[in-house]
């Protein structure tokens, strides 16, 4: 049934570029993994423990749970319709925000088991030990998370202003409409509304102004094949030899 879906369903091409696409996703999929992982990890020994549970690792639990969450559903969506940059956005900017306040509770929380070495002088015991690596662990990867999840977000904002880029209609200049004969430059050049180039309207003949059936004879006229006056007037030497060679016929 999945199959019949799948071949029925006409998806549009994705507007991603697709390296970058699943590089920053794949970087955003195991930042949550681990960070979930591990905080699931001292949420159950505090809880077991009967120690309180800092609310800081709770936000940051929550955010890597939204994260993976997101990351599912967006990539059922990339595989089976089309996902939109724009909405895809408002996801990332939630998303980021939500792991920059993380980041900066957890690092508070943790400045001086980060600016120290994991030593049994200061843990006392191996299980300390583990704990402090555990904590530089998490750090560094909300770290990574948090980097991934606005390398997401301004993937995001580009494609959508390429996608709103290339549904812009380019119009085509008309050098006969009177809007641009009124608008022209003119001394010629460049207009100072544009890049299209400006007509020098002085240039233009009286011939070129005028209405498209009356410049067909006009261009006939120009660009045609058209007998030398010679040949039709009565004073000039087309017909003078004309009669010459008569007479010699005679």
């Amino acid at each position: 049934m999945m199959a019949a879906i799948l071949s029925s369903n006409k998806r549009r091409p994705s507007d991603y570029p697709s390296l970058a696409f699943h590089l920053i996703r794949l970087g955003q999929l195991l930042s949550s993994l681990i960070v979930s992982i591990i905080l699931i990890f001292f949420v159950h020994q505090l809880h077991v423990e009967h120690y309180y549970i800092p609310w800081t690792f709770l936000l940051l639990l929550t955010v890597s749970l939204l994260t993976l969450l997101f990351l599912l559903a967006t990539t059922t969506l990339h595989f089976l319709s089309t996902l939109r940059p724009k909405q895809n956005a408002y996801a990332n900017f939630l998303l980021t925000t939500l792991w920059l306040l993380a980041l900066s509770l957890l690092t508070w929380n943790l400045t001086w088991t980060l600016g120290n070495r994991c030593l049994p002088s200061t843990w006392h015991n191996s299980a300390g030990i583990m704990v402090c690596r555990l904590y530089k662990a998490l750090t560094a990867f909300t770290v990574t998370g948090t980097f991934s999840s606005i390398l997401a977000l301004l993937l995001d904002i580009r494609v959508e202003r390429q996608s709103v880029a290339r549904g812009k209609y380019g119009h085509m200049l008309d050098i006969k409409s009177p809007m641009n004969l009124r608008s022209s430059n003119p001394l010629g050049g460049y207009d100072r509304g544009g890049d299209v180039p400006a007509i020098n309207v002085r240039a233009l003949s009286s011939d070129a102004q005028r209405p498209y059936k009356v410049q067909r004879p006009i261009e006939a006229r120009n660009f045609g094949y058209a007998r030398p006056e010679e040949q039709t007037s009565y004073g000039g030497g087309g017909d003078l030899g004309f009669e010459l060679g008569r007479e010699h016929a005679w």
